[in-house]
């Protein structure tokens, strides 16, 4: 008997009965700025959410998008990595000037993530090297959110270091480049792009199939 979030789940069948995977299942794609790595000690200052389908096809172009109020002080911590990235993008202004909380955000995240996926535990959290942003949303008061999704993530940077190492070279030569802006909205649709082009270049349209 199958165990965990999985469990209870029915599976998709073809026309023919066969069971086939549930391809079209959504994905939504997060991308969080904080105030550094570690999730137990910093805090989270924006968070950008688009929602495609599973061919990634996107469901609300306006998006998820909230900047999270923290003092100058707290941000005074930061280092300096962050302090510089984030200072040349207007992040740091915008969390000074922003009078959303945390437990707000978290709240505006969970609705929209709710009102185009009710059904819980079928969603897949999707981005680059997102079970960082996982790391930080695991924790309250976002964790509602994670609880809401499915086990599984879509890691578009995995699927870049699968293709350095088992593709032709010019899979990788030709993909599309990142700016690295680190401003949250612009760092999702250049995920969604970057995951567009791997599906195109080496499952043959997302169809899974290999190409010959």
């Amino acid at each position: 008997m199958p165990t965990g979030p999985d469990a209870g789940r029915p599976a998709a069948a073809g026309n023919n009965g066969a069971v086939k995977s549930a391809t079209d299942d959504p994905l939504v794609w997060i991308d969080c700025e904080m105030t550094g790595l570690d999730p137990d000690k910093e805090e989270i200052l924006e968070i950008y959410c688009i929602i495609t389908t599973g061919s990634l096809e996107v469901l609300d172009d306006e998006g998820f998008h909230a900047v999270v109020h923290w003092p100058q002080s707290r941000l005074d911590e930061m280092d300096e990595w962050c302090t510089a990235t984030h200072g040349k993008s207007g992040l740091t202004a915008a969390v000074v000037s922003s009078t959303t909380t945390p437990e707000e955000a978290a709240e505006g995240l969970y609705r929209y993530v709710t009102r185009l996926i009710p059904e819980s535990r079928k969603g897949l959290l999707a981005g680059n090297s997102v079970h960082a942003d996982r790391a930080f949303l695991r924790r309250e008061p976002y964790a509602k959110v994670i609880d809401h999704l499915h086990y599984r993530l879509l890691d578009v940077s995995a699927i870049k270091e699968a293709a350095r190492r088992w593709s032709p070279k010019q899979v990788i030569t030709k993909a599309p480049s990142k700016k690295g802006r680190h401003v949250a909205r612009d760092d999702i649709l250049e995920s969604i792009e970057e995951a567009r082009y791997f599906r195109d270049a080496i499952f043959r349209g997302g169809d899974g199939a290999a190409s010959t």
